[in-house]
């Protein structure tokens, strides 16, 4: 079951702001779907408004969600991040947009901060950002699994 969860995000939504759904999935639930020991449906996941951010390596959540949705915690790591120099906790994700998916490693942030995804799992989908029009455009994937639209992976 899918669960929506909605963040106050704070910037102009107009203007130099890239915003899209995004998926993320709990990789262990991900994986034995794929292999097809677990029903789509009994997949952790949740739909989030997500800032697409070229400047940042790696997605980002909120650690409440990243609880929510059970990901395994792979360790910490020294990070630049927005905020400077400093020790981060990683998790590990599937995140999907539109029919793209990629795994990756998320970065593990404070309650209520906004959700991003990184130019490592945007790469990995094929997604660039125009820069004329600040849309995403789809290339090819660098993983090559792609969704139909009845949930199965090809």
């Amino acid at each position: 079951m899918t669960k929506r969860i909605s963040y106050n995000v704070r910037g102009d939504h107009g203007l130099g702001y890239i915003y899209v759904d995004a998926v993320f999935y709990n990789p262990i639930d991900y994986t034995e779907f794929v292999e097809g020991r677990r029903r789509f449906e009994d997949v952790r996941r949740a739909t989030l408004k997500s800032l697409i951010d070229t400047g940042a390596t790696f997605p980002a959540l909120p650690e409440d969600v990243v609880e929510m949705l059970s990901l395994p915690i792979y360790g910490e790591a020294e990070a630049e991040t927005a905020t400077g120099r400093e020790k981060v906790r990683l998790a590990l994700a599937i995140i999907q947009i539109e029919d793209r998916t990629a795994a990756s490693y998320i970065i593990v942030r404070p309650r209520g901060t906004t959700p991003l995804v990184g130019v490592v799992a945007l790469e990995q989908m094929g997604f660039r950002v125009d820069p004329v029009t600040g849309k995403l455009i789809k290339g090819l994937p660098l993983m090559l699994l792609e969704r139909t639209k009845s949930g199965s992976v090809v």
